[in-house]
């Protein structure tokens, strides 16, 4: 009887070739090529060093479909490579599987032509969520990991991933924690996709993990107590980031079916990891806090009133440096701020909170208009109008935006602004190329023509601000150019009736 054949060759990557005629076949090809662009250099004077893998392909005569030509050379299954990795996750031996499932995992983070197809219109998922049936630890790892993988891949992959849902949230109550991990990791990838136009479909799926019981272990998840072992340890770190990137995601939706994280107990749970200020899983937790914070009325009060804001800004001043770590933090602000006066009330009235906003604004920390446009004091609005005036692009064009929200609360907050220093540091939106700036302006002058009780008085007294109106072209959009014709002429009407008068 015949050995066996081996499938592997044809798609694990070594650095020798699966057979010695292959082996020879490609040298030969090879070689020649380098002759060839060793004569073109005689005469290009280019200097060549490396032949390029779609060089390499091309000189043994391997077709790549065009949609491998944008991944790397690395990822470029082969149609025969995919079959002979489909025929080893079907085998009898563990290790003939393991390999394959391996593999699997590697090459799907840039799935070629070839796999995408087998994974969408093949056995693939069949076959690792019957493997998900076993007992076998070791071989349960390593398919989690690989359907982690393929959720975290384009929509026709995640779309094949939501097959393992009932799978994951079963292994959210492993004894065996790394598998729990892996579970609760594959859950924040499959809750996660963003579908554009078609978000109701991603709802529709975070809906359906949470009606199937993913909320109760992934909550108890952040239970976890670090070890002083350092491999355990780091087990325990791994777990709560894990549990948060899914309680983060799935906390997306309307407030009514979001109850079931306030039956879980998420906020006295939550509170307990910020006050363990552990660094390695306190950003991770603050976004679970935010996307809470974004969608629910109900837990924003438990973070206003039930002791989340005092350690949230001592970790602002100790992450104050660092943009991605405090956005959580500046984005549930934000929505807290955005919720209700009575919010905005008791965040004025931490002593830390203005000091810690302003230094943000006074940083290049991006999106603290989160929270600046909605919460309104005289230090803050003389600080943003300083901003303004004096401080770098970005910061001035964040600071008229919250300077025009602030005004939008009322006539009182628009009649205490400064407009004269307002009006002098906005003309330089006009006179720029950019659609947006522009826009911005014109919104400012139309505020100061129709609604600004001294507004035409503040333009009537500072100067060039007919020239800036006046620099609006057609360009970049026709519509701007109308809006400020119509300013200019909104603007003499009134002179002329003043005038008569």
């Amino acid at each position: 009887m015949p050995p066996p054949l081996n499938h592997r060759y044809l798609y694990k990557r070594t650095s020798i070739s699966g057979t010695p005629d292959e082996l020879l076949r490609r040298r030969i090809a090879i070689n020649e090529t380098l002759r060839k662009k060793h004569r073109e250099q005689l005469i290009t004077a280019k200097r060549f060093r490396h032949l390029s893998r779609q060089e390499e392909m091309e000189a043994i005569d391997i077709d790549v479909v065009e949609h491998d030509l944008d991944i790397e050379p690395y990822y470029r299954l082969t149609q025969e490579q995919t079959e002979a990795l489909a025929q080893d996750l079907r085998s009898n031996n563990k290790t003939t599987r393991m390999i394959a499932i391996q593999s699997l995992g590697k090459f799907v983070v840039e799935p070629a032509e070839a796999l995408i197809q087998y994974i969408t219109q093949g056995d693939c998922m069949q076959i690792l969520t019957n493997l998900l049936n076993g007992t076998d630890i070791e071989e349960q790892t390593q398919v989690v990991q690989t359907i982690s993988n393929i959720a975290a891949g384009p929509y026709d992959l995640w779309t094949k991933s939501i097959v393992a849902v009932p799978f994951m949230i079963h292994l959210l109550e492993s004894d065996n924690p790394i598998l729990k991990e892996l579970a609760a990791h594959t859950i924040g990838n499959i809750a996660c996709e963003e579908l554009g136009n078609m978000e109701t479909e991603v709802d529709e799926v975070r809906a359906r993990i949470r009606d199937n019981g993913a909320i109760p272990p992934l909550a108890r998840m952040l239970d976890s107590n670090a070890s002083h072992q350092p491999s355990a340890r780091l087990l325990d770190v791994k777990t709560i980031q894990s549990a948060c990137f899914a309680l983060a995601n799935l906390a997306q939706g309307k407030e009514s079916e979001l109850r079931v994280f306030s039956d879980a107990n998420i906020d006295q749970r939550l509170l307990h990891r910020l006050n363990r200020e552990m660094a390695d899983t306190v950003v991770d937790v603050a976004w679970v806090i935010n996307c809470l914070a974004a969608s629910s009325s109900a837990f924003q009060e438990k973070v206003v009133n039930g002791g989340f804001l005092s350690p949230m800004l001592k970790l602002v001043d100790a992450l104050k440096d660092q943009d991605a770590l405090v956005l959580p933090f500046v984005r549930t602000f934000g929505s807290l701020a955005h919720g209700s006066d009575d919010h905005v009330e008791i965040l004025l009235q931490q002593p830390q909170f203005l000091p810690e906003l302003m230094g943000l604004l006074r940083s290049d920390t991006s999106q603290r208009s989160f929270v600046t446009e909605n919460v309104i004091s005289p230090q803050l609005t003389t600080l943003l109008t300083d901003l303004l005036q004096n401080g770098h692009f970005d910061s001035r064009e964040m600071a008229a935006r919250c300077l025009l929200n602030i005004m939008h609360h009322g006539q009182n907050y628009m009649d205490a602004m400064d407009h004269r220093v307002i009006l002098k540091g906005i003309l330089h939106f006009l006179k720029s190329q950019d659609a947006g700036l522009i826009r911005l302006g014109l919104g400012y002058i139309d505020l100061l023509l129709n609604h600004v009780s001294n507004g035409k008085e503040v333009m009537d007294t500072t100067p060039d601000v007919m020239d800036a109106l006046a620099s609006v072209t057609p360009a970049p959009d026709p519509e701007l150019f109308e809006v400020a014709n119509k300013l200019v002429d909104k603007y003499y009407d009134e002179q002329g009736v003043n005038m008569q008068e």
